[in-house]
């Protein structure tokens, strides 16, 4: 008799393995019940063994890991929405957070870029700038290297183009006749110059030349509309003017541009109460706390607005609280207190 192998035979018409005719039926692979027993148990070598666990343990960590992954992508997707509706305080927080888990996350750092220059966080924007310099030659989504672009041509504007002019101011105190004039000559020269027009129109701010601060000002945001500091020198000098209506439409324009920012919603809230627009600022004011609820800024202007939609208890709680803040300028704090007990008229 022919001796049978461990061989599998498709094409036979019986038992793939033996020959036995009597094969079991409803089975790809034409078997007896002996040789399907026997190929059931055939061993496995310790090689599939260790190759089997070794993908077991990739799937279990990527299992665990997947998680992080998903939200840390969904948190980045929140920030790029928060973004695009220029909501750039709670947009920063999300990048901030997601920079903390992935340091080499580039586009990340371009959007925290973006989100410190809107929220007037120079400091860090100019430092992220710095890091991102080397990453920045490897850029190849080009709706990222357009989000740069803006803020890198409006950096420019903050410093002062010709180095020895700048050297010069330094040795120099700002409120003095020097000082101005050296300002005043070098604009003559560098009409284009918005960071010397901006440092001029603070210097006419302090010796309450409002023309010239107006004149400046205007000049500077409208050639450059994302250039942010005129705007704030240019509203304080309105508010000292009395200008609270124009003032109020200049601080919605800062505001246009980040709906989150903090400065602009304080000073937006002020010109809504010199108009006595009282709800309305309730509710700026109640904004300006939300994204800054420990700051003195959003607590005094709170404070206010409590006070003139005739919520005294509140309005004087945060007072209590103000106090018990350390403070840089008491005189602020009193003047508040003054206001909301009536000493003081706040309205013309």
């Amino acid at each position: 008799m022919e001796e049978s192998s461990n061989h599998i035979n498709r094409r036979a018409t019986g038992c793939a393995k033996c020959h036995n005719p009597k094969y079991e039926r409803g089975y790809k692979v034409r078997l007896c019940k002996n040789c399907r027993r026997e190929l059931s148990r055939y061993p496995i070598t310790r090689e599939v063994i260790w190759g089997a666990l070794g993908v077991s343990v990739i799937l279990l960590l990527a299992l665990f890991r997947l998680p992080t992954y998903f939200k840390a992508g969904v948190d980045y997707m929140k920030g790029v929405q928060f973004a695009k509706e220029r909501r750039y305080t709670s947009a920063e927080k999300i990048f901030t957070a997601t920079l903390q888990k992935y340091p080499e996350h580039t586009s990340s750092v371009v959007h925290l870029i973006t989100a410190a220059y809107f929220n007037d966080d120079l400091s860090r924007a100019d430092s992220l700038l710095a890091v991102l310099t080397d990453k920045a030659k490897n850029l190849d989504d080009t709706d990222l290297i357009e989000e740069l672009s803006v803020i890198t041509d409006n950096s420019q504007y903050y410093n002062i183009q010709d180095h020895t002019i700048d050297s010069l101011l330094n040795t120099l105190v700002t409120d003095t006749p020097a000082c101005r004039k050296l300002l005043e000559d070098y604009l003559l020269k560098a009409p284009h110059d918005l960071a010397a027009a901006a440092k001029l129109a603070s210097v006419y701010l302090d010796i309450n030349n409002y023309k010239g601060v107006d004149s400046l000002c205007r000049k500077a945001i409208h050639d450059a509309p994302l250039f942010r500091p005129p705007y704030y020198i240019m509203l304080a000098s309105l508010k000292e003017q009395k200008k609270y209506k124009e003032g109020l439409d200049l601080s919605q324009q800062l505001l246009v541009q980040n709906k989150e920012s903090l400065s602009a919603l304080v000073i937006f809230t002020t010109f809504q109460l010199k108009l006595k627009k009282d709800k309305e600022a309730l509710i700026s004011a109640r904004q300006a706390f939300d994204l800054a609820p420990d700051t003195p800024e959003a607590l005094t202007t709170l404070s206010l607005a409590c006070h003139f939609n005739h919520q005294q208890e509140e309005s004087n709680r945060i007072l209590a609280k103000l106090k018990n803040m350390p403070a840089k300028d008491s005189s602020q704090l009193e003047e508040l207190q003054n206001i909301i007990t009536d000493k003081t008229p706040y309205r013309d």
